[in-house]
């Protein structure tokens, strides 16, 4: 089994939890920089695919904030022992599809899984919703260099996967800045836990240079 299940009475966010769970829009988003000039030299010199690096960034940070790895399933919270990630493929045609990542602990080992999984699915995989929470829900707008993302989703008390958006990095004196939204529910997560991410990302990004 994947997950544990929380125990919601005894748990330290029980107020909070109780208080967001039922909101209409119960979702909150972030949008910030990271600066990704050394991590931006690193997957050119080794020519390894920059999105997939940077997806492999926001796994393993998310693989290691529990916040970011709970799930409302009915009346229980689920906290999955390994995230994987569910992101856009875009086809020849300028559509897209959902697919799939399973997370890999090392980067090389990582991207090698990512292209063949990717490669297999744009050929094989229909246009089909996800259909597991043990994943957080990444898209790449390349072309743009946001400061705001909202996200089109349904109405639903079950829906508690986190979101990301990498946008078009840019440069800002003697940097490359990267944004990136991050959206968390705010029963299970807060401000606190995304500056978290943050950090960790941004120390993997800072580590290859």
């Amino acid at each position: 089994m994947n997950y544990k299940v929380i125990d919601i009475e005894n748990w330290k966010r029980k107020d909070q939890y109780e208080f967001f769970k039922s909101f209409d829009l119960p979702f909150f988003n972030v949008t910030a920089n990271v600066n990704v000039t050394s991590f931006l030299t690193y997957t050119k010199n080794n020519k390894l695919p920059f999105f997939y690096c940077t997806l492999f960034a926001i796994l393993k940070a998310c693989n290691e904030i529990p916040e970011f790895r709970y799930r409302i399933n009915e009346n229980q919270v689920f906290d999955y022992q390994k995230i994987n990630a569910g992101i856009t493929i875009l086809k020849d045609d300028n559509t897209f599809i959902y697919g799939s990542i399973d997370f890999k602990s090392n980067l090389h080992e990582f991207v090698i899984h990512a292209k063949e999984m990717v490669a297999h699915q744009k050929l094989n995989k229909a246009f089909l919703p996800h259909d597991t929470n043990d994943l957080i829900f990444v898209s790449a707008i390349p072309w743009v260099s946001f400061t705001g993302f909202v996200h089109a989703r349904k109405t639903c008390e079950s829906d508690s996967v986190p979101r990301f958006v990498i946008g078009k990095f840019f440069k800002e004196k003697d940097q490359l800045l990267l944004p990136i939204s991050v959206e968390v529910h705010h029963a299970l997560a807060d401000g606190f836990h995304i500056g978290q991410f943050l950090e960790k990302i941004q120390l993997e990004f800072d580590s290859y240079s």
